[in-house]
């Protein structure tokens, strides 16, 4: 089953290569970042919520929401605690040197930094192996940070 697992995050990320960073440009600095999901929310809450347009920070370029003043407050005070890993791209894909873009309710809080996911099957093996898919991750997000 374990060697089943990577196979069919393989072909998920074939499937769903379409709606890489080619087909969407989220990234860029008119759209809020990670779809306009709080950033704070995620670490302090355990959960995804969309953020509010009126409240908004930008840092390194990004422009973010959040869910209320406080959460705002939180993150003006210590954006570094908030970032979200490799720029919000799927965990599991840049493990596997592909950037593809994430569902920003599939995510994990490990070790208190975010990691989000393109698809449940994408989250289930991170979940199933967080230090190996990290590793390797950090080892392929310095070339993919570039492109």
């Amino acid at each position: 089953m374990r060697r089943l697992i990577p196979i069919l995050i393989i072909a998920l990320m074939a499937i769903t290569a379409g709606t890489s960073s080619a087909a969407k440009d989220t990234k860029s600095s008119h759209a809020p970042a990670l779809h306009g999901y709080c950033p704070v929310a995620y670490v302090e809450m355990g959960k995804a919520v969309k953020g509010d347009p009126k409240l908004a920070s930008v840092n390194h370029g990004r422009r973010y929401l959040f869910a209320n003043a406080d959460a705002k407050k939180m993150f003006d005070a210590a954006p570094s605690k908030y970032q979200v890993a490799y720029d919000g791209w799927c965990a599991t894909a840049v493990s596997m040197g592909q950037k593809i873009e994430s569902d920003p309710t599939l995510f994990t809080v490990h070790g208190g930094k975010t990691y989000l996911f393109s698809n449940a099957e994408a989250k289930k093996a991170f979940d199933d192996m967080p230090e190996g898919v990290i590793k390797k991750a950090d080892e392929q997000w310095a070339s993919l940070a570039k492109k």
